[in-house]
């Protein structure tokens, strides 16, 4: 899952929500500068990447993807589950999407004091080009994986026409995704109980 499913999995609390978005942005050696709460959205975080990544419905997800793109598979289907999450969002949330992400934004801007440099670096962008709204249409989606294929070009493994993955298998992804996500807000659900 990325940045938007994260936070949506977290409890409703400020650091929860910001710890969850953290878990990309910080290392194991890290997590301990953090208070408590913030913490715990961390570890909330690892451990709902580690459920994904061996769940059967995000396995198949990732057997949709080419050959060519297989490598990075987990990496797409993170950014397309974000997509399929922004655009069914109302089958999730009674607040619109537009509201929730300004409010973590918010939350973002109110914690910039102990966010990591890479974040600081990061924050403006993800804020000014609305990158959770973003990814609610395709263009958006484009948008985020173009920008990962640019930083995997010089590898052995580059992305090759990424959004082709999306398009060509959007029915498929998409009902994984539905049929992932209620498992996955389940377990975040019991990872609230015993954080």
């Amino acid at each position: 899952m990325n940045y938007l499913a994260h936070i949506y999995l977290a409890d409703d609390s400020e650091e929860s929500m910001l710890g969850n978005f953290l878990g990309d942005f910080v290392s194991k050696t890290l997590e301990g500068e953090f208070e408590q709460s913030i913490k715990q959205g961390i570890i909330m975080h690892k451990k709902l990447d580690s459920f994904t990544d061996s769940h059967p419905d995000f396995i198949r997800s990732r057997k949709r993807i080419s050959n060519t793109n297989r490598r990075l598979a987990g990496v797409l289907i993170d950014i397309f589950y974000d997509h399929f999450l922004a655009k069914n969002w109302h089958d999730y949330s009674s607040i619109s999407l537009e509201e929730y992400a300004d409010n973590f934004y918010g939350i973002l801007r109110k914690f910039s004091y102990c966010l990591p440099d890479k974040l600081i670096r990061r924050m403006n962008f993800i804020i000014e080009e609305n990158w959770l709204l973003s990814y609610k249409d395709i263009h958006g989606v484009q948008i985020a994986v173009d920008r990962i294929a640019v930083r995997f070009a010089n590898t052995r493994h580059p992305l090759v026409n990424p959004i082709e993955e999306l398009i060509d298998n959007y029915e498929g992804l998409e009902s994984d995704f539905k049929c992932f996500y209620p498992h996955a807000i389940d377990y975040s659900n019991k990872l609230k109980i015993i954080l």
